[in-house]
């Protein structure tokens, strides 16, 4: 008697129900198989859970932002980008604006300090008239000195009071 051994199937894969919440309840995957590399996963299987893959891969889509938050970099909404971007503008606007501030000041206290010769502080009873009289240069007529102190200033002579700082026009 000598037996004969009758040749057997393959044996068909082993399928896991997958359960939890890794968003993959029902479906299954092949688990004791190898496959060569560059061959395409049987249908209706998914990546073990913890696997790197696209984003949408079954199997990891309730890992994904769990393991950014322990990694630490939970990323921003798109909301507060667009907030710290429109803080970036207001701060480089606000930093124009006082920048042209400067420079125009810089630039009238220039041209102020070339049409200045001096100040006078006009004491109790005193006129722009006494100021113009004892400030004119020699060979100037006086009308012309007063004048020019009521333009530099932007007064006129009646509107004048004590302790007023009247400036002097430079020549």
């Amino acid at each position: 008697m000598s037996a004969t051994l009758a040749p057997t199937a393959p044996a068909a894969p082993r399928t896991t129900r997958i359960t939890g919440n890794t968003g993959t309840c029902g479906t299954t995957r092949s688990t004791g198989t190898t496959r060569p590399t560059g061959t395409t996963r049987p249908t209706g299987t998914t990546r073990p859970t913890g696997t790197t893959g696209t984003a949408g891969t079954a199997g990891t889509a309730g890992t994904a932002g769990t393991a950014r938050i322990a990694a630490g970099v939970d990323r921003p909404s798109a909301a507060t980008f667009w907030r710290r971007r429109l803080l970036v503008l207001a701060v480089l606007v606000a930093f124009a604006f006082l920048l042209t501030v400067a420079v125009g000041r810089v630039g009238a206290e220039a041209e102020l300090n070339d049409r200045v010769a001096g100040h006078v502080v006009l004491q109790p009873g005193e006129t722009l008239w006494d100021v113009a009289v004892a400030t004119v240069p020699e060979g100037m007529d006086v009308r012309r000195q007063l004048a020019d102190i009521e333009a530099l200033n932007d007064l006129r002579a009646h509107e004048v009071d004590a302790w007023t700082v009247v400036l002097l026009p430079a020549r």
